[in-house]
């Protein structure tokens, strides 16, 4: 048995118990354990879109290095997402080991493409891209999500078979392919805004079929250069803080600094902070997804509504038994102060 002593749960002080990995109690104890001096607790971040980080790319990078850094910014939980690249490159990279040792838990896979629009492929590789193919997504191992664009050929069959939770991105899709893939079993929009069709009065689109369908929750990078904050807390106030799911987007330049990288493949600038291919695009951001609650916190939002959507709506989404502080759920924790500062990321109750 491990004991957090002294730390701020919703306001009030109190001691957390830790046992095999689990939450084992919750309240003020005589025994001894780590004390944090009454600062701030809160489950730890889960980060379901990311492509890398310090210098390595997920398409055969070193997991465990990039496990190991994501803990360090609070990030306890974390997706290694692919880009489009070949059928081979894509079944090598999820061939990756994810029990690493002292970082972020890995539960799997998120697979970004190849399956997705040419016209709105954005960062991704236009050479690789395929029609869905669940044979494909059959060799490839512990692949726990997928974005896909649905109104390309055969796509809402796939949707209808695949066992990963599947999200819509890279899209041109209209309003009712999109309510055709959710009803198919599609439950997310990929880097909401980012590379589909905005929401129109007269075409509202994969953003407004979303909205309106129940259970479909919409990822959103809130990094302060993807997506205007204004438009942010619209999305929010549309879906409901419930069903926003915050992510980094991040790629391998994260934790470094300006300069010329990759991603997948492809060369990518960063200036400022901002990772553009050659022809301009966003190709993903720098930030990691603790710099993305910072910086919602910053624009406005409530510290505990950020905190949510990095925590209970992307563990809700996966299925996890993360995202709270309650006895049984994963010993996942941030301790932060009182300006949202990282004092320490605990996974599996490991200190």
């Amino acid at each position: 048995m491990k004991l957090i002593k002294n730390v701020r749960l919703n306001g009030t002080l109190t001691d957390i118990a830790v046992e095999n990995g689990k939450i084992a109690g919750i309240g003020k104890s005589d025994a001894d354990g780590i004390d944090f001096g009454g600062a701030k607790i809160y489950p730890g971040l889960i980060d379901t879109h990311s492509h890398g980080c310090v210098g390595e790319d997920t398409m055969g990078g070193d997991i465990a290095k990039m496990a190991r850094y994501e803990l360090e910014c609070g990030i306890t939980t974390w997706y290694p997402t692919t880009t489009t690249m070949s059928e081979e490159d894509i079944v090598k990279a999820t061939e990756a080991d994810i029990n690493v040792d002292g970082g972020a838990t890995v539960p799997g896979f998120h697979l970004e493409g190849p399956f997705i629009n040419a016209a709105y492929r954005g960062a991704q590789n236009e050479e690789f891209i395929i029609k869905p193919s669940m044979e494909l997504f059959n060799r490839c191992k512990n692949v726990k999500k997928i974005s896909l664009a649905p109104e390309v050929e055969g796509a809402i069959e796939f949707i209808k078979e695949c066992p990963a939770v599947v999200s819509l991105g890279h899209t041109d899709t209209d309003y009712d392919t999109a309510i055709k893939a959710f009803e198919a079993g599609a439950t997310c929009l990929t880097h909401t805004f980012n590379r589909m069709p905005g929401i129109h009065h007269r075409n509202p689109g994969p953003i407004g079929a979303g909205c309106v369908t129940e259970g479909v929750y919409a990822e959103l990078i809130f990094d302060g250069k993807h997506i205007h904050a204004a438009s942010c807390k619209m999305l929010i106030n549309i879906f409901g803080e419930d069903r926003i799911v915050l992510i980094s987007d991040s790629m391998s330049a994260t934790g470094l600094g300006d300069g010329d990288y990759e991603l997948s493949g492809l060369p990518v600038t960063v200036r400022n902070g901002y990772a553009r291919t050659m022809d301009g695009a966003l190709a993903g951001s720098t930030s990691t997804l603790f710099d993305c609650v910072k910086v919602a916190i910053a624009s406005g939002i409530k510290e505990e509504t950020a905190v949510k959507m990095a925590t209970e709506n992307p563990a809700r989404l996966m299925g996890l038994n993360k995202g709270r502080i309650e006895v049984g759920y994963d010993a996942d924790f941030i301790i932060v102060d009182d300006d949202f500062n990282l004092i320490r990321a605990i996974a599996r109750g490991e200190f």
